[in-house]
């Protein structure tokens, strides 16, 4: 397990199918456990965080301050998933922080966890950031929201540069699918059909089997650049 820290200098593995299914699956993740969030536990969204910076600026707006530190603490939970995550990356590759993100995903399974939101609140907005700045160091790139998926299909559409452009139509179907699922396993959550813990334990059983998988099959490298400017 120390054959990590492993880092190349060239992103040439945008038209790979692989990379492309590892971004498909883990935003599909994205969209569930953002889904979850906001039906069952925290009525807010916890994978994207452009939304929770116009939730500020409304609380701010209207004095409701409690309300301003729940949202804030929610970011600063992303900002630090996001933090642990690069240093793990460092040392132990994807792997590493998908298996860090799998973990922080299993800690909001836990019933104490998800009956005290102030908990919540900090895990699973973490196991997010963890996520998306795993894959922000490599070829796959952000997994957790579209802002930025969006804005580079129409640059590129623009370019006919439509093999990148399936790059990233592979996330816009992901996420809301993703959605769909988490909502659906909420719905039945909150029909006591399935245990509200199942609701995550998938998504986190999921996340560690791509990161091993894609491990032994791919080894998805660090790439130098990302180290530099993210």
């Amino acid at each position: 397990m120390e054959k990590r820290n492993k880092i190349k200098n060239v992103d040439k593995n945008i038209n790979s199918m692989g990379i492309r299914i590892v971004g498909f699956i883990l935003s599909t993740i994205a969209g569930w456990v953002d889904a979850i969030g906001v039906k069952l536990f925290l009525k807010q969204r916890s994978s994207s965080m452009t939304g929770r910076g116009h939730m500020l600026g409304k609380l701010a707006y209207k004095s409701e301050f409690k309300m301003f530190l729940g949202i804030a603490l929610i970011i600063v939970a992303f900002i630090l998933g996001a933090f642990i995550s690069t240093i793990i990356a460092e040392r132990r590759g994807l792997v590493g922080s998908l298996l860090m993100t799998g973990i922080l995903i299993l800690i909001s399974s836990i019933p104490f966890v998800f009956q005290h939101s102030v908990f919540l609140i900090i895990f699973l907005p973490m196991s997010m950031g963890c996520q998306n700045a795993g894959t922000s160091l490599t070829a796959i790139r952000r997994t957790t929201h579209l802002t930025g998926a969006s804005t580079d299909m129409g640059i590129n559409m623009a370019k006919g540069n439509w093999q990148v452009v399936r790059f990233w139509l592979y996330r816009l179907i992901g996420f809301p699918l993703g959605a769909l699922v988490g909502f659906n396993l909420a719905d039945l959550a909150n029909r006591n059909v399935i245990s509200a813990s199942i609701t995550l334990i998938i998504p986190a059983f999921i996340v560690v089997s791509i990161g091993i998988i894609q491990d032994k099959l791919l080894d998805i490298p660090i790439l130098e650049e990302s180290l530099k400017t993210n």
